[in-house]
């Protein structure tokens, strides 16, 4: 099973494919993950990935899929959380997946209401700010989360259009346990 995993920022995806990723034995492959450790490595690359984050745009096409094609090297059961973000990372996506003889299972859409992912972002905030260690994201900030959404509606949303066929849409709402055990209903019969 490959997954593609998407929705708009707050949607939830980060733990949901943390719990989907251990029900059903894939390899967690988050973008997001791969690009923090890539700025913690100070290098050229890190630095810009950084710089673009921090001001809520995308990691360029080039480099997100330099990325994760070097991420999921050698296999077959994965989960990508954050990517594609766009409808030309997805047709690179399945070139190279076509160039390894397989393909992607299917593309899952966490659907939230902007409204309940602005709040989710926002509280993810406050907590974070409430911790000890005071830890922020940098694309959290108030004024980044407003570009973030702009950039999601142009940028990420077309893939609904491009994945129609195999795109699992999910109602992202309710308790975490709820909206997995929505996935887990909706990914039944792709299993």
């Amino acid at each position: 099973m490959r997954i593609a995993f998407f929705g708009s920022p707050g949607s939830g995806k980060g733990t949901q494919a943390a719990a989907l990723s251990t029900g059903y034995s894939l390899t967690h492959i988050s973008t997001g993950e791969l690009f923090r450790a890539k700025v913690l490595d100070g290098t050229r690359i890190g630095r810009r990935i950084g710089d673009t984050i921090a001001a809520g745009s995308l990691v360029d096409d080039i480099t997100a899929n330099y990325v994760l094609f070097k991420a999921i090297e050698g296999l077959n059961r994965f989960l990508v959380d954050g990517y594609p973000r766009n409808v030309a990372q997805a047709k690179m996506f399945d070139l190279h997946l076509d160039n390894l003889g397989t393909k992607l299972t299917c593309a899952l859409f966490l659907d939230v209401p902007i409204e309940v992912a602005e709040e989710r972002l926002t509280l993810r905030r406050t907590q974070r700010q409430d911790k000890v260690e005071n830890y922020r994201r940098a694309d959290d900030a108030p004024a980044v989360i407003h570009h973030r959404f702009d950039v999601y509606r142009k940028q990420t949303e077309p893939l609904l259009h491009y994945y129609s066929e195999r795109i699992i849409r999910v109602d992202g709402t309710g308790s975490s346990a709820e909206v997995t055990r929505k996935i887990a209903k909706a990914l039944q019969e792709w299993e």
